[in-house]
């Protein structure tokens, strides 16, 4: 059984009720977390909401059968959990660039939107030290910058380049130093987040952030870069969180650059789901 197995039984489980009520909770079951860490886990890992996957797998299958029936649109509507034709026809012609009532008389290709499978294709002898520690409230003073998620991994090395280049900055990297991701507020759907340089002790052009009082997964990254530390969070969120018995606290997560090594500190709480 590979480490995505708890991932495709959510994938073969949604795929089994397209044309009913998936349940969320039984989701969540599955995964053992709570539906906040769901959508981390699932959006981390696929690149793709949870709520858009449903979304994108409904409209490739009403295509298929609208081409290949002679079903009403109200029926297919309804099929596939809408509450009207007309709310339907605009989804349908957002994704498909056609509307349903079109597709028979037009020769415009449909899109395929195939169910993911995950197979245990990514290396899986990652070296992993972590810890488990309570802290209380955590004052920083921070500078930060805001941008789409899916750009993080470009926009805060930038920011610490340019940062690192201004003489006004020197006295912070002097001592250790933080990066603070703070997603926005539209669960289940985070579109943006803002990145933080911090510091303990104020600096020019910063403000207080304080982070609450928060159980922490405090994980070694090997190698300080980039990559090393976007493939760290990437096996956590599959290989560790979904067999840990915890949860993902809705709090800012944060990277520690100490002289002589880093850390990652994952926000974190008990699962009631186990």
């Amino acid at each position: 059984m590979n480490n995505f197995d708890k991932l495709n039984e959510v994938i073969k489980y949604i795929e089994n009720n397209l044309t009913d009520e998936i349940s969320i909770e039984k989701i969540c079951q599955i995964l053992c977390v709570n539906e906040y860490t769901l959508y981390r886990i699932f959006n981390f890992i696929t690149g793709i909401s949870l709520t858009e996957y449903i979304r994108n797998r409904r409209l490739s299958m009403a295509g298929l059968e609208l081409i290949n029936s002679n079903i009403k649109i109200i029926d297919l509507s309804l099929k596939y959990g809408y509450d009207s034709p007309i709310s339907f026809s605009r989804a349908f012609k957002k994704f498909h660039g056609i509307k349903p009532s079109e597709v028979k008389q037009n020769s415009k290709y449909l899109k395929n939107f195939p169910p993911y499978t995950f197979a245990n294709n990514i290396a899986n002898n990652i070296k992993l030290d972590f810890k488990i520690r309570k802290e209380n409230n955590l004052n920083f003073y921070t500078v930060s910058k805001k941008c789409n998620i899916q750009d993080i991994k470009v926009v805060a090395p930038d920011f610490w380049k340019k940062l690192k280049s201004n003489n006004s900055y020197t006295e912070i990297f002097n001592d250790t130093t933080y990066g603070i991701i703070e997603y926005d507020e539209l669960f289940p759907n985070p579109k943006t987040a803002k990145y933080h340089i911090a510091s303990k002790k104020y600096f020019v052009n910063s403000s207080k952030f304080i982070i609450p009082e928060s159980t922490w997964a405090i994980f070694n990254v090997e190698k300080v870069n980039g990559e090393a530390m976007s493939n760290l969070s990437f096996y956590v969120y599959k290989n560790w969180i979904p067999y840990s018995g915890y949860n993902i606290r809705n709090i800012p997560e944060i990277e520690v650059y100490y002289k002589d090594h880093t850390e990652w500190w994952l926000p974190i709480e008990k699962s009631h789901n186990l």
